[in-house]
């Protein structure tokens, strides 16, 4: 077991090889990969935005205008003003939250949600090139990434809030020019650590811990500017022992592979709902129709990770997103995957008591590297089965360009083609805060 010490060293190790990851060296495939990241954050914050919620948050705080000095970060929504940078993370960090839709990386976090916000927001505001938000996302990234290897969080912690949030303070310290691991230790003084109950229970509150991370990674750089001190032991301390432990502190000190960087190692979503039921959806989408009034019983295989979401929901929204029997039991139902197909329904509730879960020692002996996924469904007459490797959209099953694309139009709506082209033209372009013109100018689009 390694001392609190020794993991410090290495946390520090990991941001200072971030840093040196892109210190000009990577290439295309992980330029546009990057672009990729942020075009998907910005669409599934955008679509999280037209939550009721959102919009009333929006209104109540409207008016806010840019941070002194006049710069000024855009609210991802169509016709949005501008906000200083801080609220704008918040705003868009938190939105993204809405829809379980952002994506991720395994085991286990949402690192792009966390520090697109916050790294777009100060790129905006600061005037960034294109390639400097880029990097310093790639930075945060593999930073965020690392310490959700590392550390394997205890139940009922979950990932948002914290380790994510450390990757968005660094991605910020780049573009600011200030120290990586100053702005670090600030934010891992400051954590927010959620539970999944908050989750199970559909408390809505809990899609802000995404925003109130991206907003301390911000302010974390602020309070450096002030002279404030944080201290990196807090990561090894909170999340090595009081609510996790340490499982892999090689993935802090590897080598950097500026070719494959741990954001070339994600996965995008397909579906509306927790990333634990993704496998389970894919499966029973491959499979024919069945009449849901035949279904005698539903078994699904899986690994001891997803048993997190083997609970019946409770009737609201966000707590069907995280069950296990009623995501499996809405795809059962709709046999379509939209924003909507997981909303709560009295009727794929009741089918979803029909849903059984359990472990399969082979496919846990595969996380997680993969998350096998094996669902059957019995009716009197005849069995269906269907096994998913991964879901669609891991990295190992990815996505292409123009499924990425058509996500993001689908989500975004009138104006999402000069948006999304001008996201994936990061790489030239000299000033981050045109990008965003699509969404504050919609009527020009």
């Amino acid at each position: 077991m390694s001392s609190l010490e020794e993991l410090t060293s290495a946390v520090h190790e990991a941001i200072g090889q971030a840093g040196a990851l892109t210190a000009g060296t990577l290439g295309e495939p992980v330029l546009r990969h990057a672009a990729h990241v942020i075009a998907d954050s910005v669409g599934v914050s955008i679509a999280g935005g037209r939550t009721a919620e959102m919009a009333k948050l929006r209104a109540a705080e409207d008016g806010s205008g840019a941070a002194p000095g006049g710069h000024g970060s855009t609210v991802w929504a169509a016709g949005a003003g501008l906000a200083p940078a801080e609220q704008a993370a918040f705003h868009n960090a938190s939105a993204g939250s809405f829809l379980e839709l952002d994506e991720g990386t395994r085991p286990t976090g949402h690192p792009g949600m966390h520090i697109v916000p916050a790294a777009l927001a100060v790129a905006e505001a600061e005037h960034r090139s294109g390639r400097e938000l880029l990097d310093a996302v790639v930075a945060g990234y593999e930073v965020s990434a690392r310490l959700l290897t590392a550390f394997r969080l205890r139940p009922p912690t979950h990932p948002h809030g914290h380790l994510a949030g450390i990757g968005a303070a660094v991605s910020v310290a780049l573009l600011l020019g200030e120290d990586p691991v100053e702005a670090a230790a600030i934010a891992a003084t400051t954590p927010v650590v959620p539970v999944w109950n908050a989750c199970y229970v559909g408390a809505t509150a809990r899609n802000t811990a995404m925003g109130m991370a991206a907003q301390t990674a911000v302010r974390a750089n602020r309070l450096v500017r002030a002279g404030f001190t944080g201290s990196l032991e807090s990561i090894p301390a909170l999340f090595g022992e009081l609510t996790g432990q340490p499982v892999d502190v090689g993935a802090l000190t590897a080598p950097p592979d500026p070719v494959r960087p741990r954001i070339m190692r994600n996965y995008f979503k397909r579906h509306s709902a927790c990333a634990l039921t993704h496998g389970a959806v894919d499966a029973v989408l491959s499979l024919p129709a069945v009449p849901v009034a035949d279904i005698s019983a539903v078994e699904v295989r899986t690994v001891a990770n997803n048993l997190k979401l083997d609970r019946e929901p409770f009737p609201n929204d966000l707590s069907a997103r995280f069950s296990l029997p009623y995501a499996v039991s809405a795809a059962l139902t709709r046999r379509v995957s939209t924003v909507g197909t997981f909303d709560y329904d009295a009727g794929v509730a009741r089918l979803a008591e029909k849903v059984r879960v359990e472990v399969d020692p082979e496919f846990e002996d595969r996380w997680p590297e993969h998350a096998p996924v094996e669902v059957a469904v019995h009716t009197p007459e005849r069995t269906l089965s269907a096994l998913v490797e991964d879901p669609r959209g891991h990295h190992h099953d990815p996505l292409s360009a123009q499924e990425l694309r058509d996500k993001f139009t689908g989500l975004v709506g009138v104006g999402a083609d000069a948006l999304w082209d001008g996201i994936l033209a990061l790489p030239g372009a000299g000033d981050c805060a045109t990008v965003l013109d699509p969404l504050r100018h919609p009527s020009a689009t």
